[in-house]
């Protein structure tokens, strides 16, 4: 058959093509006498011997060449896991296998012996699989049969031996057991102590014991639960040795098996003889766990529906088919004024108005012939006297079988609604006119706040709980240029009202989940308005309904603009007052300094003035000269613009120098304490300036303590500058001085603006307010800050933090350099430049007397130029900082860059430049310069080149 069969047709192929591995497993098969399949390929094409044709039945031939899953499509789960086992290179066995099969058209159970192994290919891999089957079903069927005849005789035999040996002694007891319960039955010979016999299986499982275990009468006491063991123990003794003849009993016991509580009742006989004495304990144990439980919760039920419906401010009932109650809440006994005997068989037709007797006689005997839930309204005498009306509502209750057997009941005094709604009855009668009234009073009223809020100078709308606008007058309106239509309905916070200021959306949005919470918020802003920039005091408000809770948001913005402005002028006027009087008090300085100068001068021009005079005349001069850079100076430092001097000094040790000088000033009422609470505190710091801070702040201490108290010093490393009213917190590392005083203190209001210029709290005449200005403005330069912290009435403390510097290696000898003798500059040449000609033509002949050769520049770029031109023409430049074009700063930079061997010093009474940028790198010698001054600067600088 195979050599007929078309293999063509599957994907084997023809048989010609077939691989030698395929043609051998193929040749061995078929002369096999056991029946044989043989799987091959992915799908599973069936090859089979003739004794496997007998096997499949009805499906040869159509089997040989299909798919294993297609010929065997009942079993196709069973033979995919075969395929995938087999072609993986695993083997499978099954013994008595059971599958149904449809050999012959209908299902069959069959039961084979299946073997299974991979089949290898020329390659040495797995491709396909051979079953080697071998059915088993006669054996099985025959097998099962026998087995079921040897139990079955195997339970006749033990029924007939039970039966044989205990037939005489368990008839009696077998009817009683029966009879009592048929669970659990038990049996206790009595007449020589308690012989407890062999336990039925029903008594051993309830009891948690295992099949056939020996149960004696001292287990049974054990399993008993502590609790009830002396108590059932007792019970079960009396019973015994009393006359009774029954028995019964309800304990706990503890399963040995599980560890379970379980509820047992025992309802037994005890037989005795003539004399009474106990023979027998026949009878059942019976587990009531289940029942326990459920009466158990069943009376919890109970008890907290009587609490419940005890707890209710209503009466509440449940009735009985006799027309009484088996139920009634306090309330309900409160209403009869009855107790609770009396109030369950009371009749409610007695306390019935008689108006509703008739009425509601019928509607009751209706409603529960309906046997459905009901209502009844009607008035009643409560137990003072008082006719209530009351509205009942009326369930069927049921019983477990579905039979009805009352009702239950809950009743609620609708008094106070009947009464209102008679009262609504008659005020429905004028209810029109009251409505028109009404109308058209709150039309007047919407009207007149309508007026207001239209004739408001003040921006005035309305928000919903959403912040979208209901509202808006005229005057907000006419403040963004739009139409309500432009706005209504749109969030407050995206209007036009701030949509073009920075920040406003946010602050708006956030006051008005602060207005939701209930609150009032309250700002001054100022906003970028289509009409220009305006500035308001801006409010929002809760607009509260009758029960207090928010119902809108007011929102108003007063226009402070003019006030703004009056009080800008109002300041600017203060100042201009304040620097009236500075430059009224700089104008009489520098007046007194002008009269020595003009007097000296014109002492030196006569002929006969001898050379003291001359010298003490000349001497005059130059210190005028000296106190007048120092008012300049002070000047400088008040505008913040002062080119300082910046050197690394021992703060501790310039402070003790200070301290003394501050002693005279203050007072010898005012204590000095001092505190160096770190060694090597160097800064990098204008020395002149940072001492006339200090004074100055200790001078304010004192004011501030009305020339009696204490003025703490303090100096010590810092790792930050803290955050302030005036500045954000500074991390690095800096020194702080701090100047303690036992004063007034200053108010939190104030703390910021006391940096102001021309801001005091002195008396007119005692301070002009630039003091502090100053300080702070020396302060910030120096890469520092000023903090103040202040308590009322206990005293104020100003900390100076200042840039620390490293320690230095060693310090010149600062008496040496200033006492340094005019060095003469012969041999080297100098350009100067300068833009005034007097003051270029001084400098030139100045240096020219020092021994220098000059060459001057107009401006920079002709300096630029002449370098250019002789980049070794010269050994040194001297430029002044301002200068029309490029300044003297821009000019030493570009020579620096170009030129980075040639010095430049720069020289300035003042100069913007210098002031932002104190650390350019460049010598700097500050006019008015003394000529020793100069001789040194330069001489310094070219020695540095060489």
């Amino acid at each position: 058959m195979i050599r007929r069969f078309d293999w063509a047709t599957t994907s084997l192929g023809l048989l010609a093509t077939w691989p030698q591995s395929l043609k051998t497993v193929t040749e061995t098969l078929l002369r096999s006498p056991v029946p044989i399949v043989l799987l091959w390929g992915e799908d599973g094409i069936m090859i089979y011997n003739d004794a496997y044709s007998a096997f499949a039945g009805g499906r040869h031939p159509k089997l040989l060449g299909s798919k294993v899953r297609d010929g065997w499509p009942e079993v196709t789960d069973f033979n995919d896991n075969v395929m995938k086992v087999g072609l993986s290179g695993r083997t499978l066995a099954y013994k008595d296998q059971e599958l149904t099969l449809y050999r012959h058209g209908q299902p069959e159970q069959v039961w084979m012996n299946l073997d299974y192994s991979p089949v290898l290919n020329e390659a040495g891999e797995p491709a396909g699989v051979i079953a080697v089957v071998v059915e088993t079903t006669q054996r099985v069927i025959a097998e099962r049969r026998v087995r079921e005849k040897r139990d079955e005789l195997r339970r006749v035999n033990e029924v007939l031996f039970e039966s044989q040996r205990a037939l005489k002694d368990r008839e009696s007891d077998l009817a009683r057991v029966q009879q009592i319960a048929r669970i659990g039955g038990v049996n206790v010979d009595l007449r020589h102590g308690f012989d407890n016999g062999r336990r039925a299986p029903e008594y051993l499982e309830v009891h948690g014991l295992a099949p056939n275990t020996t149960d004696t009468h001292e287990d049974w006491v054990r399993r008993l639960h502590p609790d009830d063991r002396d108590r059932a123990l007792q019970h079960f003794l009396e019973a015994v040795n009393g006359s009774a003849t029954h028995y019964s009993s309800e304990y706990r016991i503890v399963r040995p098996n599980d560890g379970q509580i379980r509820w047992i009742a025992c309802e037994a006989e005890i037989e005795r003889n003539e004399k009474g004495q106990p023979l027998r304990l026949v009878g059942a144990h019976m587990d009531i766990t289940d029942r326990n439980l459920a009466k158990e919760l069943l009376r919890e039920s109970e008890a907290r529906f009587r609490l419940i419906a005890n707890s209710a401010p209503v009466p509440m009932w449940v009735s009985k088919l006799d027309g009484t109650r088996g139920f009634a809440n306090q309330a309900y006994l409160e209403f009869l004024g009855l107790g609770y005997g009396e109030a369950l068989v009371f009749d409610w037709r007695k306390v019935l108005h008689p108006d509703d007797l008739s009425r509601i006689v019928k509607e009751s005997v209706a409603g529960e012939a309906s046997l459905k839930p009901f209502v009844l309204e009607a008035r009643y005498r409560r137990a003072d006297g008082a006719w209530r009306w009351m509205r009942s509502e009326s369930q069927p209750r049921w019983d477990p079988a579905g039979k009805h057997i009352g009702f239950i009941g809950v009743a609620h005094d609708i008094t106070t609604a009947k009464e209102a709604e008679n009262e609504l009855r008659g005020l429905n009668e004028t209810l029109e006119q009251r409505i028109k009234e009404r109308t058209s009073q709150l039309e007047s009223n919407e009207a007149q706040l309508r007026a207001m809020f239209e004739t408001s100078n003040q921006y005035q709308g309305l928000l919903d709980l959403q912040g979208n606008v209901i509202y808006a007058n005229k005057t907000a309106l006419a403040g963004i240029r739009a139409a309500a239509a432009d706005v209504a309905g749109k969030p407050y916070w995206d209007s036009p009202w701030f949509s073009g200021t920075s920040g406003a959306r946010e602050v708006v949005s956030d006051g008005f989940a602060t207005v939701l919470r209930g609150e009032s918020v309250r700002a001054e802003m100022l906003l970028h308005l289509p009409i220009g920039d305006r500035y308001f005091d801006f409010a929002m408000r809760p607009v509260f309904d009758q029960h207090g809770a928010v119902a809108a948001v007011l929102p108003e913005a007063v226009d402070i603009t003019e006030r703004r402005q009056a009080e800008e002028a109002l300041r600017q006027s203060q100042k201009m007052e304040a620097i009236g009087q500075l430059t009224g008090g700089v104008a009489h300085d520098f007046n007194n300094l002008l009269t020595i100068i003009r007097s000296a001068t014109d002492f030196l021009r006569r002929r006969d003035l001898d050379e003291g005079r001359r010298r003490r005349y000349i001497d005059a001069i130059s210190d005028t000269v000296d106190r007048a850079s120092k008012l300049t100076r002070q000047l400088l430092a008040f505008a913040r613009r002062q080119p300082l001097t910046p050197q690394v000094f021992d703060v501790g040790v310039q402070v003790e120098a200070i301290a003394q000088l501050i002693r005279p000033l203050v007072g010898g009422r005012i204590q000095i304490e001092l505190t160096i609470r770190d060694p090597e505190c160097f800064a990098m710091a204008d020395v002149a300036q940072f001492e006339t801070t200090l004074i100055n702040l200790a001078v304010n201490s004192r004011d501030a303590m009305q020339d009696e108290g204490l003025i703490s010093i303090n100096v010590e490393k810092a790792e930050a500058i803290p955050a302030s009213g005036t500045s954000r917190k500074q991390s690095g590392k800096f020194i702080a001085i701090s100047v303690k005083d036992t004063g007034t203190g200053i108010p939190p209001e104030r703390l910021t603006a006391i940096f102001e210029p021309f801001y005091t709290t002195k008396e007119v005449g005692k301070g002009t307010g630039l003091g502090l200005s100053q300080a702070v403005g020396f302060a910030k330069q120096s890469g520092g800050e000023i903090v103040v912290t202040s308590v009322l009435n206990e005293g104020s403390t100003f900390t100076i933090y200042l840039p620390q510097a490293e320690v230095p290696s060693g310090q010149a000898d600062a008496a040496a350099a200033s006492s340094e003798a005019t060095t003469s500059g012969r041999g080297h040449r100098i350009l100067v430049v300068e833009d005034n000609e007097d003051v270029g033509k001084f400098s030139t002949e100045l240096l020219q007397d020092l021994g220098y050769a000059t060459r001057r520049a107009d401006n920079a770029k002709q300096a630029l130029a002449l370098i250019a031109a002789d980049e070794l023409a010269f050994d040194l430049v001297f430029s002044d900082v301002i200068m029309p074009g490029m300044n003297g700063v821009e000019l030493a930079t570009i020579i620096r860059e170009r030129y980075p061997g040639l010095p430049v010093v720069l020289t300035s009474g003042y100069s913007s430049v210098l002031a932002e940028n104190a650390h350019h790198g460049f010598e700097l010698i500050q006019k008015p310069y003394s000529v020793e001054a100069l001789s040194r600067t330069l001489r310094r600088a070219i020695s540095e080149r060489l």
